[in-house]
Order: C-alpha cells, then structure tokens, then sequence
C-alpha cells in the first residue's frame, strides 16, 4: 500500500549501510528493471533500504512496488503531489534512515556492485562527501538520433548512479526544488556538495542508463532546460559543468542555446552524411528544431528572473541563500 509521506527528519539506522532513493513518475515498466537489479547486488538485500519516491503518478506504482517487497525487505513506497524529480529526491533525503544516501534514476539498471562499491568508497575515504559512479548506455542505436547520459571518467555527476553523505545533503538544504524537470538539479547539487569537499569517482561502479531516441517533439520539449542552465550560469557563474566558469552569464547561455549547439550538431551531421545519409539527414532536421527551441528561448534567458534556493530541507544552505 502506497505511503502519502510528507518531510520529516528520518533517525539514522546503523544497521543499513545505506538508503538508495529512487524518484519516480509512472514508468512502473522501467522501475521493474532498477528494482531487479537493486535485488542481485553483491550484498544482501537486508543491508540497504530502498526509497521509491513517487511524484504524483497517475498510474499506480504501488503493485510494482508490491512485487518486490519479498526481495527487498527494506523497500518503501513514499509519494508527494506532482513537484519534480529534486523535489522526489528531496523527500528520499529526509525519509532516509541511514547515513549514506545512493541516488538511482528510475529507469536505469544498476550493475551488480553498485550499492557496495559506492558505500565502501564513502567509508574508505572520509574526506569525500559524494561518490559518482561510472554511467555507460545501453540499448537502442549507438548514432546522432539517440541519446543518453555517459560519464567514462566521473565530473559529471549524474543522480542517475551517484551517493552522497546525508549529513552533506542536509546541511545544504538538498536539491534546489526551483528546478522542476530532470535537467541541470544534479550538477547544481554536486557545486554545492564540492564546496564541502571532494566528491570521488568509482569506475568499479557502473549504472547502465538506457538510450533514448531523439525525435522532434523531444527536442521541442528539452528547449525549457536552457531556463535551468541560465540558473545555473548566473547563480554560480559556470555554464553546464564546474569549471566551465562564463563572465556574462546570460549572454554566453543565449548564444549557446541559439548559436553554438544547434551549429555544432548541425556540423556534425554533415559530416556524417557520406557514410550515414539517413541518419545524417534526421540530425539536420533535429539540429533545426534545436536552433529554433533556443531562439524561442533567448528572452526568458535574457530577463528570468534568478530565484533563491528552495527545499523542504532546512540546511545552513538554504537559510542564507538570496538571489544575485
């Protein structure tokens, strides 16, 4: 039976090495395949707790998460109105009974060692604050039509496959909820985490994250992310990544969401055109809907306004956080 679970501050259990949060909307298919894979870890089921952190589905997750509830002990089925995956991972953060907290996206198959390699990290090295595991696609078709998450070397640090310090989490008010879809809420998180201390890479880790395809409706819809990479610029002064550090926050975001990615996969789809006409062709149509998405997109870049940090986590962070 599903949990209507509001936040609350969790007492850590030291019998758990850790809680794995996995936030979720519909999907159930896919969450089957995350869930599997958290029950063949290389340690017992009984050792970890699982979070299947619900964003107000309109199809009932509360029978998948049934099935499994004999292979993995430990599961819980917490749910909250419709907010976004930082708001779902939030509410796995404060639920969470252990102090190492492992993020999972919902529709990746974690490897096998995961869960005791990320743990094990964390233990071994007490000045990091996060572990990042390495992210590898699978499925669907290794061309410019199809996409996926990849980090070889870590940097990139992808809730889909990463675990951080509850204490680190909640002493910096979680994942800023501001950012309502599954776009830019993990690198931010990781900014403030580094501020904290080192965050490792595990390359014995591997979460296996699905490719998906890209089409011209997908693309029209991810023109909404630049508003949370212009949040990111002009709050912390880097553009996608750390280190990508940019003086003129909003100009630099609207001449890469105009200019700079739709020229660059138009380029390289042309380049592929010789040995890969059709796949080249539907690149040049994708890089089109691209550079209109970014153009569309140019003056909420230019004049949104920079809201403050927002979480039902109440860290150091977030009492002293103000926009710029």
């Amino acid at each position: 039976m599903a949990i209507v679970a509001g936040p609350f501050t969790a007492k850590p259990n030291v019998s758990f090495l850790c809680t794995v949060v996995i936030p979720v909307f519909n999907r159930g298919d896919l969450l089957c395949g995350v869930l599997e894979g958290l029950t063949t870890q290389s340690i017992p089921s009984s050792a970890f707790e699982v979070l299947v952190c619900d964003d107000g589905s309109t199809e009932p997750l509360a029978p998948t998460v049934d099935r499994f509830r004999e292979r993995l002990p430990h599961v819980r089925h917490l749910r909250q109105p419709n907010s976004g995956p930082a708001a779902a991972r939030n509410l796995g953060i404060v639920n969470a009974r252990s102090e190492i907290v492992v993020f999972l996206d919902s529709d990746v198959v974690p490897g096998d060692g995961v869960v005791r390699l990320l743990t094990e990290a964390l233990a071994k090295h007490p000045e990091w604050q996060g572990a990042e595991a390495k992210l590898e696609p699978i499925g669907g078709e290794d061309s410019f039509g199809w996409d996926a998450p990849k980090s070889d070397s870590g940097g990139h640090y992808h809730t889909a496959g990463i675990a951080y310090r509850k204490s680190v989490l909640e002493e910096i008010g979680g994942l800023d909820e501001n950012f309502s879809r599954a776009a830019c809420e993990d690198v931010e998180l990781a900014f403030r985490v580094l501020k904290r201390g080192h965050i490792g890479f595990v390359s014995e880790a591997v979460v296996y994250h699905p490719r998906r395809r890209r089409t011209a409706v997908s693309c029209w819809k991810a023109r909404k992310n630049w508003q949370y990479v212009q949040l990111l610029a002009c709050r912390h002064g880097f553009l996608g990544w750390p280190g990508n550090t940019t003086a003129r926050p909003r100009l630099r975001t609207a001449v890469c969401a105009a200019v700079t990615l739709p020229a660059g996969r138009f380029i390289e789809a042309v380049r592929r055109l010789p040995r890969a006409p059709v796949d080249a062709l539907r690149g040049l149509g994708l890089a089109c809907v691209d550079w209109i998405g970014g153009v569309v997109m140019v003056p909420t870049i230019l004049l949104a306004p920079v809201p403050p940090h927002r979480s039902q986590i109440d860290g150091a962070d977030k009492r002293g956080a103000h926009a710029p």
